[in-house]
């Protein structure tokens, strides 16, 4: 009897195994169809400069991307959504910085962006730029999930306070 058994659940172990197989190679499509799964995605680059009135530039200033702002429509309305980064670089010796806030491509992206020195008494006041991106400019996607590369440079000014 308990041959038996073992027999039956062995022999019926091997009958689901091959039925499985059948079904789950047959289930995947052997034809021209690729199934992908991820999220869209783009490279977005804020290269600049940060100088003072004089146009000399400021080294140590902290640049701080809080925040991304995506704005996309379609035939019926118009949506917006923010997502906070809290993304932080530093300006180098010749005042230049390098952002690279990844993102989802979509209509227009905005990078926010703050301007702080962060010495204990600021000698410098704060400042804040928005970057605009337009799905145009991306360049260099593959026609899949990786939508392409963009990058955007500007100069800031940052003002000495007064005292």
């Amino acid at each position: 009897m308990k041959k038996l058994n073992r027999k039956l659940i062995h022999g019926t172990n091997w009958a689901l195994a091959g039925l499985l197989s059948v079904l789950g190679f047959s289930g995947c499509g052997w034809g021209t169809q690729v199934e992908e799964y991820g999220t869209p995605h783009a490279d977005f680059k804020v290269t600049g400069r940060v100088t003072d009135e004089q146009g000399q530039p400021l080294s140590g200033v902290r640049v701080v991307t809080p925040s991304m702002t995506m704005k996309w429509h379609d035939s019926f309305s118009e949506y917006r959504q923010t997502n906070p980064l809290r993304d932080t670089v530093y300006t180098s010796e010749d005042g230049t910085f390098v952002s690279r806030p990844g993102g989802v491509p979509t209509d227009s992206v905005y990078v926010h962006m703050k301007f702080e020195d962060p010495s204990e008494r600021p000698a410098y006041e704060s400042d804040s730029v928005t970057v605009g991106f337009a799905r145009g400019d991306l360049k260099g996607g593959d026609g899949h999930w990786y939508q392409g590369a963009t990058e955007k440079k500007i100069e800031v000014t940052l003002k000495r306070k007064n005292k």
